[in-house]
């Protein structure tokens, strides 16, 4: 049932490292050589990074101009309240857009210890039809080096 709702995708690796941003994602390969896919809740939690990771109006010369998010306006801005509380607004904004999300639950911003340059969203998500719900963690970067 979570295969139907969620869908099926091609399972990607997105490097997250500041080096790496926007240089795309990898596919991954079985054993045999088979293109690996994400089902379920896996594909909506990577659905959901896809969509923070992508430049809000990116995809708007193929039909989907309000996909995507503004965190990338936050780049070079210091790490200080007002702008974790962008990053807090800009990705709820974004994940709000989600129609497989049907309430966001919690959604947090920390600062990662020893690194200035970085937060952490810690988002709770309820899926449509679910009881259950699922989180995901995703490192943003305030500087790329």
């Amino acid at each position: 049932m979570d295969e139907e709702l969620y869908g099926t995708d091609l399972k990607l690796v997105v490097e997250t490292r500041p080096e790496y941003m926007g240089l795309g994602a990898d596919l991954l390969v079985n054993k045999k050589g088979d293109l690996q896919t994400a089902s379920g809740r896996e594909n909506l939690g990577q659905a959901i990074l896809h969509r923070l990771l992508t430049r809000k109006g990116e995809l708007g010369d193929i039909g989907h101009p309000d996909y995507g998010s503004r965190l990338h306006e936050l780049i070079g801005e210091p790490n200080n309240e007002r702008t974790r509380e962008l990053v807090r607004l800009y990705a709820k904004e974004c994940i709000s857009q989600e129609p497989r999300v049907q309430d966001i639950k919690s959604l947090t911003v920390s600062v990662q210890k020893g690194n200035q340059h970085v937060v952490f969203l810690d988002v709770t998500v309820l899926p449509i039809k679910s009881n259950v719900p699922m989180n995901v963690v995703f490192p943003f970067y305030l500087e790329v080096a």
